[in-house]
């Protein structure tokens, strides 16, 4: 039970669209790559290549594209020596010119991505030479390249932040979930992992099973919702006309979405305890 994320912008370059075979298989199978960096909180970069699903007719993106990317990654314990693979969940171009001095005006500032890992730590938690530094090694697999690789990870948070003050540290050998963005290399190998948020023995728990509500059709509104609408109205109620044989009024038609061909979103699609949470 484990697995490696990254979600984050990443600028992308020589793209190339490339067959691939599944062994045993004949069926050829497309995918873009493209070369692109970890950029990490201490500002070093280590090289990356992405790999995404190209559906038919489908082209590379322009150099210096920066596209939101999820993906389930690889880390190797040879960085530099050798890049992080990423494979691409999904992977959203910015619109525009990649070339315009202006390109990246509009993009938020966060230019170092989110790592979220479950894995086992493998080794026992130590204190960095700062003094107040806590570190453990957690080791990850995921499903990258067509094959299981494992991903491994240097885990620090500052103890002398209030908000890890009370933090206990994680024994060796039990699983944790980790989120939080990458800071360097690592001197075990891999690369180091500032912490956001941490859960502690992670596993199978009993919980008692919950009714789950089916949520109303939404109303049509934007492409991003920030308040959930008032129950009346997401939905109308049609008069009873069963006995009165009288039809309805109609409902007000809905206005039509923008014709998505009219977008310039280049867009890549691919088909024991309880838990103690840390925040």
């Amino acid at each position: 039970m484990s697995a490696a994320m990254v979600f984050g912008f990443f600028a992308l370059a020589n793209g190339d669209r490339v067959k691939t075979f599944k062994a045993g298989s004949s069926t050829a199978t497309y995918h873009c790559i493209y070369e692109t960096t970890i950029q990490c909180t201490s500002g070093a970069l280590f090289p990356a290549m992405l790999r995404v699903y190209s559906p038919y007719n489908d082209v590379a993106l322009p150099d210096n594209t920066v596209a939101f990317v999820s993906a389930k990654v690889c880390i190797p314990t040879s960085i530099p020596g050798d890049p992080v693979l990423l494979e691409g969940i999904c992977v959203v171009a910015v619109p525009g010119d990649p070339n315009s001095d202006a390109y990246e005006h509009a993009l938020p500032d966060f230019p170092y991505p989110m790592v979220v890992g479950l894995g086992s730590v493998t080794s026992p938690p130590r204190t960095l030479p700062d003094g107040t530094s806590k570190a453990f090694d957690v080791v990850s697999t995921d499903y990258v390249r067509d094959t299981r690789m494992t991903s491994t990870v240097t885990c620090v948070f500052d103890s002398a932040r209030p908000r890890w003050s009370k933090t206990p540290l994680p024994n060796q050998n039990t699983v944790v979930f980790y989120v939080g963005h990458f800071s360097d290399a690592a001197s075990s190998g891999g690369l180091q992992v500032e912490l956001e948020s941490i859960s502690l023995n992670v596993g199978m728990a009993e919980s008692k099973s919950a009714a789950v509500s089916t949520p109303s059709p939404p109303f049509k509104k934007r492409k991003f919702t920030a308040v959930v609408p008032k129950e009346g109205s997401r939905r109308q109620t049609l008069p009873d006309v069963s006995d009165s044989g009288e039809k309805p009024p109609l409902s007000p038609t809905a206005s039509l979405p923008t014709d998505p061909a009219s977008s310039t979103t280049a867009t890549h699609l691919s088909p024991r305890r309880s838990p103690i949470v840390y925040d």
